[in-house]
């Protein structure tokens, strides 16, 4: 009898934090979310809704300006776009930044960080709309290995503007759509690299004719063009299951070798999708033996195929960019894809006549119906639903309308449309306005010092990572739900909310913001003049024809009730933190300035002693409209569980081991989590942001739990 496997640990109910210490290492996640809010009263404080803008051409309002100081609490680098250098390290583009300079050379922040950071406040704060928000962008998945086992090779045939087929091209298997192949496989294998990666395969079965394959060389071939082959039947000595094995390949028209033993001869396309994988080794030739009748290929589907190769170019467009040769491997690292590097214009089509494509088909009267095409054997597939369609409340969508604006469009400024091929509304109507409020750069009063640091890799956002940017309509995520109730197309799964990266205090520590052994690459940074904590920059906020409302959620947003503003670069490492103290509020009466012409009649008044009452016109009128105190808001109880205090616990993405691995393997957590199969991992979901105290466990490959 062979040895029982160990018993996984399973991750726990989340705890208080008090009892974090007993259970093992437990660390939180660097970002969670803001909710977003339902209106439970309409008609109350309309100017929190949607309503046009006032103009800009007469005074209506409150003006005036606001004299801040910001204290940095992390160490905080805001990068400047002059002065950047590179070296080379191991042939790759490493980058070094300095901290941003004034036009006098001196250190500041920039008014367009400031800006940014507290917008993102004002427009969390107000329940405001999504102001970057790709609405009608449809994310993908990869399509677990069984199901791609299902994908039938095809050709796309445009027969009008409006009419598109596909041509089946099952080898020599009959079509079962809710099967794998009975037989070989669709595809017939064309022998062409040598693996990156070592074949464990042809070093345990070096004697099996599988291993003896001879590499082919299609010098003068392309993707998609129509050549004869020489097969042969083929096993596969570890996976035992058949193929069929091009021996030799002809242009069309030109003579092959006499077929010996079971191998014959057939007419095909090629299939090129280059060296995009470590181990690949073989490309593919599309052919069949029988006469299949041209299947339907809808509209819809086409859209979904263009939808998902922009995705997969959008996913590698930085990485492509470094690269001399990206259709070749590099060192040890593979190809980019066929697709990836071609038809990447916006308004170049993705789909054409003659392109070839897998296809997942389904029973039909009569044939088959196509469900939807990839581009390669193992793929990527597009969601049903779009990004939009999980956004709740929906009208938090991005305002397309001037007369109906947002709070934070129309203090911050509004600019139509975002998506260049989205209709343009009639002339007669306004397309942007103007920001009412502008910042000036902040200049640095008491420097605390600086620092270089060569810092940890920041990738880029993994949304299809459901468990932490999707919840329940209803109620609170739940652990240990499969990827089906949890994913984009279950209807009752909804967006979490606004991103916001978590201030780490003291838990900030050098080991989660410095590169492990100092290691260099073109994915890190090093960066200049880090200002450590504690330094202080002076800045003014300039405000025009706010009515009191509106002014009193600015000066919340400014304030945050002494919680932490996130300001700059590598917020996820634990830069970035400052708390912002307003020191004056000055509002201008025009008829006293422009009624005379006397120096000392400016007709500016200080109105410092009006701050808390503007905040509190602010907070009560959110309450009003929302059916809540203030501070039980869902949105301001997740800003405060986030930007308020010292956490409790280690913050770092989440990965394996404690400590963080020179191989960069943090994806192993994730791998590890979401394990399938009898033995699954422990699928843990990111709690709310204001109930995650008890943090997240360490998780292997394996689904292994490390308390």
């Amino acid at each position: 009898m062979g040895k029982a496997k160990p018993k996984r640990k399973m991750a726990s109910q989340p705890a208080p934090a008090s009892a974090s210490s007993q259970r093992g290492y437990r660390f939180l996640n660097p970002y969670n979310f803001v909710r977003t809010l339902e209106v439970r009263h309409p008609h109350v404080a309309p100017l929190l809704g949607r309503c046009a803008p006032p103009p800009h051409d007469r005074y209506v309002g409150l003006t005036g300006r606001i004299r801040c100081c910001l204290t940095a609490t992390t160490p905080i680098f805001v990068s400047d776009s002059e002065g950047i250098k590179e070296d080379t390290v191991n042939s790759k583009v490493h980058r070094h930044h300095r901290f941003f300079r004034d036009p006098d050379d001196n250190v500041a922040i920039p008014g367009t960080s400031l800006r940014g950071a507290v917008r993102s406040i004002f427009e969390a704060a107000t329940n405001s709309c999504f102001a970057h928000f790709a609405g009608e962008k449809r994310l993908s998945y990869h399509l677990l290995p069984e199901d791609a086992l299902r994908l039938v090779p095809a050709r796309v045939r445009k027969i009008t503007d409006e009419d598109w087929k596909l041509e089946l091209l099952p080898g020599t298997t009959p079509i079962d759509p809710q099967k794998r192949p009975a037989g070989h496989q669709y595809a017939a294998w064309v022998p062409l690299y040598r693996p990156l990666r070592a074949s464990g395969t042809i070093a345990q079965a070096s004697s099996t004719p599988y291993a003896q394959r001879q590499r082919l060389s299609l010098q003068g071939f392309t993707h998609g063009e129509q050549c004869q082959a020489l097969i042969e039947p083929m096993r596969h000595p570890r996976r035992n299951f058949e193929f069929w094995n091009v021996v030799h390949l002809a242009k069309a028209g030109q003579p092959l070798p006499r077929p010996v033993g079971n191998q014959r001869q057939v007419t095909g396309y090629l299939c090129l999708t280059n060296q995009n994988i470590e181990n690949k080794h073989d490309e593919r030739l599309f052919f069949t033996d029988k006469n299949l009748p041209l299947v339907e290929l809808p509209i819809e589907v086409r859209q979904k195929y263009e939808e998902l190769i922009a995705d997969y170019q959008e996913r590698h467009s930085d990485a492509v960019r470094k690269r001399q040769h990206p259709e070749r491997p590099q060192g040890g690292e593979p190809a980019f894809s066929r697709f990836i590097l071609e038809r990447t214009g916006r308004n170049e089509a993705k789909l054409r006549d003659g392109d070839l494509v897998y296809a997942m088909l389904e029973q039909s009267s009569g044939g088959y119906r196509v469900k939807f095409i990839v581009p390669v054997s193992v793929p990527r597939v597009g969601f049903e639903r779009k990004i939009g369609d999980l956004l709740h409340p929906s009208e938090l969508a991005k305002c397309e309308d001037y007369d109906r604006l947002c709070p934070a469009y129309r203090t911050f400024g509004w600019v139509w449309g975002d998506d260049l091929e989205q209709q343009r509304p009639e002339l007669s109507k306004p397309t942007a306005y103007a920001s009412r409020v502008r910042f000036s750069h902040a200049r640095l009063t008491h420097d605390a010092g600086t620092f270089d640091a060569t810092l940890a890799i920041l990738s880029t956002p993994k949304p299809t990572t459901y468990r932490f940017y999707l919840r329940p309509r209803d109620g609170k995520p739940q652990n240990r739900l499969s990827d089906q109730q949890v994913g984009y197309d279950n209807p009752a799964q909804i967006l979490r909310g606004r991103k916001v990266y978590r201030h780490h205090g003291s838990r900030l520590d050098p080991q989660e913001y410095q590169s492990v052994n100092g290691n260099k690459s073109d994915q890190n940074r090093t960066v200049h003049g880090v200002q450590k904590a504690g330094s202080r920059f002076e800045f003014t906020v300039e405000f025009e024809n706010l009515a009191p409302v509106e002014l009193g959620a600015l000066l919340w947003s400014l304030r945050l009730e002494g919680w932490h503003h996130r300001i700059g670069y590598a917020k996820p490492l634990g830069f970035g933190s400052a708390r912002i103290e307003v020191l004056s509020v000055s509002i201008l009466n025009p008829e006293v300035r422009y009624a005379s012409l006397s120096d000392t009649a400016d007709g500016w008044i200080d109105r410092t002693d009006q701050i808390d009452v503007w905040i509190d016109n602010f907070k009560r009128a959110m309450a009003a409209r929302y059916g809540a105190a203030f501070d039980q808001l869902a949105n301001i109880r997740d800003l405060k569980a986030l930007l308020a205090d010292t956490p409790p616990l280690p913050v770092h993405y989440p990965r394996p081991t404690p400590q963080p691995q020179v191989q960069g393997k943090q994806y192993e957590w994730f791998v590890g989590n979401k394990r399938g199969g009898q033995n699954p991992g422990p699928r843990l979901a990111l709690p709310l942001a204001a109930d995650d105290q008890a943090g997240l466990p360490l998780i292997d490959k394996d689904g292994n739990v490390t308390e």
